[in-house]
């Protein structure tokens, strides 16, 4: 009995210690920086200031749409099958609302597409066809995160360079953990476009910040000092769901609000402040267009479309948010 006893004991021992060591393991993001060290490597770095000189002020009109979809993925989709009976939240699943999503934004035709909540490369082509657009996500062999992908028309820019930065206390660790414990991973997709037809190039960001005030708070401080100070030397545009109103202080951190103008104008204030409905200002609103940048820059045709599905059922929890904007060195010009 009594080395039965110990034996159990023993065996308890070494259980809750591998236990413990696996939490210590995986808080502590041991299985990232096994990935990072083991050769697929830390963070590309984000350009220096000086990196892309300006050679050109003047862009042709740039389309631009920002889009959380609401769980674009198959394998989510699955999973609510598999395990919840199907309930996919209230919103109608992935297969049923792609195609209509597909068709409108086909309708847009934008040059820029700034998705949030997309999973896989797969399930990106379902919305945007990737023999017209170049996608840029997080890949790290077979495994794909498009929580924050970016997308741009392959004939009309060319790829410069691009990366990810990751909404976290190790912002260079790829699948670094949030501010807050067992947080959804979030990132920024960032890529250096230059345009075909005339030389003009910019930084386009794209981002989703955490819904979490202890992670998006912090994100706020990372995205101002690593993304928008970029604005103060490179022509820029951002799309995302920043989880923060434009009334908002976090809002004017990540905007850069303290320079004057601000790094980072809001699409809306470009396109000088159209009259719309209350519910779809920037105020109430978390999803933004962004730009800025040593060019002058406006904005035309900038939207927020409410239109809901055939069914009469909405497409995302989201709306998306479309402008047209223009970098010109003639400050009267207009999209």
């Amino acid at each position: 009995m009594k080395r039965w006893l110990k034996a159990l004991g023993i065996t308890v021992f070494i259980f809750i210690s591998l236990v413990v060591l696996a939490a210590v393991f995986i808080r502590y993001q041991g299985i990232q920086y096994l990935a990072a060290y083991s050769g697929n490597g830390f963070a590309h770095p984000l350009p220096k200031a000086d990196a892309y000189p300006v050679k050109s002020c003047n862009s042709q009109p740039i389309k631009v749409l920002s889009y959380n979809v609401l769980y674009g993925s198959t394998f989510l989709e699955d999973m609510a099958a598999r395990f919840r009976n199907g309930d996919t939240g209230g919103y109608l699943p992935w297969s049923t609302r792609f195609p209509e999503i597909r068709e409108r934004l086909a309708g847009y035709a934008p040059d820029l597409i700034g998705f949030q909540e997309t999973h896989t490369d797969t399930d990106i082509a379902l919305i945007a066809p990737l023999d017209k657009y170049t996608l840029v996500t997080y890949h790290l062999g077979s495994f794909q995160y498009g929580d924050a992908a970016l997308l741009f028309k392959t004939d009309r820019f060319s790829l410069l360079d691009s990366g990810q930065l990751w909404l976290s206390p190790t912002p260079d660790l790829p699948l670094a953990l949030g501010y807050r414990p067992l947080s959804v991973v979030r990132y920024v997709t960032w890529a250096v476009l230059q345009e075909k037809a005339t030389g003009f190039s910019f930084v386009y960001v794209n981002t989703h910040f955490d819904n979490a005030s202890a992670n998006k708070d912090p994100s706020s401080f990372l995205f101002r000092e690593r993304i928008t100070s970029l604005a103060k030397n490179l022509p820029m545009i951002v799309t995302g769901d920043f989880n923060t109103m434009a009334n908002n202080d976090r809002y004017r951190r990540f905007t850069g609000a303290d320079q004057n103008p601000p790094l980072l104008q809001n699409a809306y204030t470009l396109a000088k402040e159209p009259a719309v409905a209350a519910n779809v200002h920037p105020n109430q609103r978390i999803d933004h267009i962004l730009a800025g940048g040593p060019c002058p820059v406006s904005a035309s045709a900038w939207q927020i479309d409410q239109q809901p599905l055939r069914n009469g059922q909405a497409m995302s929890d989201h709306d998306p948010v479309l402008a047209t904007l223009q970098f010109t060195a003639d400050t009267t010009a207009q999209p």
